[in-house]
């Protein structure tokens, strides 16, 4: 990826400018950075209330042109922040673990970071979509239309589709991070086969983590069923997207969404509900392998320390995550007026 472009030395009036110090702001209404980090030539900023990016002068203008470029160029990269569940899980708890420190040399932090933003991407246009889906109920609540006349969503069936092409894509994305980690050894393997290895090698013992696991393999694989079922309808499997309907007793059902899948069917259900689900799973899923993979890829600094993924205690969080790095002294190991040494 593009790194910054750094060009000092020039007696011109554009190279006092650039070489002096600058600064910028965050948009209004972003609340306070909690975390930052740069990827490429780009630093990301994770605020309150969404995220944001920025570009040195340089890098647009490197042969120093236009005197009038802002010394950094912003925009908008999500509005969604701190205060919103699947931004915890996904960038906020990347930022908080991926980090040249922690992760060994064959995990490249840059590409790492840039997953985290594709999952979280993915899964804001699917909130977008439900988003709109509950605007537009309440709307029509407050109409109290009747029996006589339905509402219509405007391109319902392009939005539920998008979405669960979207949440493929997220799904996608995380098999891609795990084999950033777990490469695989022949083209031929299934993408989880060197995970699950390490898993059962660490963690084969603990049933209770194990089942964990397969639940989260099996949200993946839901996910691959639905948009299958999507794009692929056939006698097995299909999708069944219903604007408002009117139901015997006189209520107005809102938007509704069905899949008949062999394999991960669902009941019909609350369109914006449905969706909402999804991105609670694929978040969760995400952060939980993000956690699982880091755990078991850990540097060892030192035979004294012991350094692990740990899950802060309900209602805390370092940086808008919940999963931190965590470093203890090993058994055999004692510190004594600030000097660690072996225990005697």
């Amino acid at each position: 990826m593009q790194k910054p472009i750094v060009k000092r030395g020039g007696n011109g009036t554009i190279d006092r400018m650039r070489d002096s110090g600058g600064s910028a702001k965050i948009p209004e209404g972003y609340g306070n950075v909690v975390s930052m980090k740069g990827i490429g030539s780009r630093m990301y900023f994770l605020a309150e209330k969404g995220v944001t990016s920025g570009v040195m002068a340089d890098n647009i203008d490197p042969e120093r042109t236009n005197p009038y470029i802002p010394f950094v160029v912003q925009r908008t990269e999500l509005e969604y922040g701190l205060d919103t569940p699947f931004m915890q899980r996904t960038l906020y708890a990347a930022f908080e673990l991926v980090d040249e420190t922690h992760l060994p040399d064959h995990v490249g932090t840059d590409d790492l970071l840039a997953t985290a933003f594709d999952v979280a991407y993915a899964l804001a246009a699917v909130i977008d979509v439900a988003k709109e889906l509950l605007r537009h109920q309440a709307e029509t609540r407050e109409k109290q239309l009747t029996a006589a006349y339905l509402p219509r969503t405007e391109n319902l069936i392009g939005k539920v589709k998008q979405s669960l092409a979207h949440l493929r894509d997220a799904e996608s994305t995380i098999k891609e991070m795990t084999l950033q980690f777990y490469p695989k050894a022949a083209s031929s393997d299934p993408w989880d086969k060197e995970l699950r290895t390490a898993m059962e090698a660490a963690h084969g013992s603990n049933p209770e983590v194990m089942v964990c696991f397969e639940k989260h393999i099996g949200f993946l694989l839901a996910g691959a069923d639905h948009r299958n079922a999507m794009i692929h309808r056939d006698k097995t499997k299909w999708v069944t997207i219903t604007d408002y309907e009117l139901e015997a007793q006189g209520s107005i059902v809102a938007p509704t969404i069905e899949i008949t899948h062999p394999r991960n069917p669902v009941a019909r259900k609350d369109v914006a509900q449905f969706l909402q689900t999804q991105v609670e799973l694929i978040s969760y899923t995400y952060e939980t392998f993000l956690a699982w993979l880091c755990d078991l890829n850990v540097r060892v600094f030192h035979e004294m320390f012991d350094t692990r993924v740990v899950a802060l205690p309900d209602g805390e969080m370092r940086k808008g995550s919940r999963i931190v790095w965590q470093t203890t002294l090993n058994e055999g190991y004692e510190m004594i007026e600030g000097k660690i040494r072996p225990k005697t």
